[in-house]
């Protein structure tokens, strides 16, 4: 039976030498992850989905940006070279960027007991947490769906851990 708790003792400190860094590199790539899925989805998942809101398509006048009105230019109701760029775009995506994008800028860093996540765009937060002229649209912040796959993660390597 001594031979049983010293195996467990043993066990325990080998596993308690490996968790903050286990925990701490789940969180990372849970958490870059999860910055793309809300990309990928163009919303916030927090218990459900909440889309962004569309972008403007008209002027402040109320008139159609995206096909023309004239005959002067092109035929009348045929899309405009803005709205043949815009057509199928993703939101918070901008033209011709290449990688150069915000989805791609997310970067990490580990201190001490914590992630830090970080961008080096300086409008991203403006697009976080929305502005007077700018919708919210949230990527980043507080989830129980992020909270949720954390903690299944670490259960998971924690269970590998402590099998013989």
């Amino acid at each position: 039976m001594a031979g049983n708790l010293d195996d467990l003792r043993n066990l325990m400190l080998a596993a308690a030498v490996k968790i903050p860094d286990q925990a701490l590199r789940i969180i990372e790539v849970e958490g870059k992850n999860f910055i793309n899925k809300n990309f990928r989805d163009q919303g916030f998942t927090d218990g459900s989905l909440k889309k962004w809101q569309e972008r403007k398509t008209t002027d402040s006048n109320g008139r159609d940006k995206m096909r023309y009105r004239t005959n002067r230019r092109g035929s009348v109701g045929e899309l405009t070279r803005f709205g043949q760029k815009e057509i199928g775009r993703a939101i918070l995506t901008g033209h011709n960027t290449g990688g150069n994008k915000l989805r791609n800028s997310f970067h990490t860093r580990r201190e001490k007991l914590a992630v830090v996540f970080y961008t080096y765009k300086d409008y991203a937060g403006y697009h976080n947490e929305g502005d007077g002229n700018i919708p919210k649209r949230q990527f980043m912040g507080k989830s129980a769906y992020l909270d949720r796959k954390i903690q299944d993660k670490i259960k998971r390597t924690l269970d590998q851990l402590f099998r013989p």
